[in-house]
C-alpha cells in the first residue's frame, strides 16, 4: 500500500448534496457494500469492495469482477457492520490517513453507529474523519489542530460522558479548562475567528463538527 497515501471509504448513506471532498490520484478507494453505487455514479473504480454485499446489484458486482476489483465478502450474520469491517481492514493494511464519506443520512441508528466508529480503540494514532460535504466530523480525546477560516462553525459534542478540561484556541466563545456535559448544549455553534483552531481535553471524549457552509434552511434558522 506504499503507493497510496490515504484510504477513502464510501459508505451506503446519502451522498452529500454539497460534496467538498477532493479525491487525489493516490487515494485507495473502498466501496463499503452499497457504497459502491456512489463510486460508480462518479465513474470511479474502487480498489476494494467489502461487506456482505446485500446492497450490491448483481450487475454492479459482475462489473467489479470484470474490472479486477478486490472483493472481500462476509456473511450477513455477523457482529460488525460493513463499515466497521472496512475500517478494521484498512487499519490492518497500515493506513493512518482515513476519510469516510456517505456515512450520514438515511437511518438515524446507522448514522449514530457510524459516528461511534470514530471512537474505535484500534484507531489510536490514526487520522480519521467523516466527510459529509460541508460538514466534517472529527473525534477528539486529547488534542485536535484544525485548519479553517473565520466564520466557520465549530460544534463540540461530548460523547458518552462528561468531558473535563476543554480548552480552545481560535474560537469566538473561548473555553478554558471548561467542562462539557452530554446533556447540555454549551459546545454547539461556536465560531472560528482565525484560520487555525485548536481543541484540547484533559479527560473524556467529544466529536468536533467543522461546518464550512450552511444550507439555506440552516441560514434561515441562524437568522431567526
Amino acid at each position: 500500500m506504499e503507493k497510496y497515501k490515504r484510504a477513502v471509504l464510501f459508505a451506503n448513506g446519502d451522498f452529500p448534496e454539497d460534496d467538498s471532498l477532493i479525491l487525489e490520484e493516490d487515494d485507495f478507494l473502498v466501496a463499503v457494500d452499497g457504497g459502491l453505487r456512489h463510486l460508480l455514479q462518479l465513474s470511479l473504480t474502487p480498489q476494494l469492495l467489502i461487506g456482505d454485499l446485500d446492497s450490491v446489484t448483481k450487475k454492479d458486482l459482475d462489473c467489479c469482477v470484470q474490472w479486477g476489483v478486490e472483493i472481500l465478502r462476509f456473511p450477513p450474520e455477523k457482529d460488525e457492520t460493513d463499515l466497521e469491517l472496512a475500517v478494521l481492514e484498512i487499519l490492518h493494511r497500515g493506513f493512518k490517513e482515513i476519510v469516510i464519506t456517505c456515512a450520514v443520512g438515511g437511518r438515524l441508528d446507522h448514522t449514530l453507529g457510524n459516528l461511534a466508529l470514530l471512537t474505535l480503540p484500534e484507531l489510536h494514532g490514526a487520522h480519521i474523519r467523516i466527510s459529509d460535504g460541508s460538514t466534517t466530523i472529527f473525534f477528539v480525546n486529547s488534542r485536535l489542530d484544525l485548519e479553517t477560516y473565520p466564520g466557520a462553525l465549530i460544534s463540540l459534542l461530548p460523547w458518552g460522558e462528561t468531558v473535563h478540561g476543554v480548552t480552545t484556541i481560535g474560537l469566538q466563545y473561548a473555553l478554558t479548562d471548561a467542562t462539557l456535559y452530554p446533556w447540555k448544549s454549551r459546545g454547539l455553534s461556536n465560531v472560528a475567528i482565525s484560520n487555525f483552531v485548536s481543541v484540547t481535553v484533559k479527560s473524556g471524549q467529544l466529536f468536533l463538527f467543522h461546518i464550512t457552509k450552511l444550507t439555506s434552511s440552516e441560514e434561515k434558522e441562524e437568522n431567526d
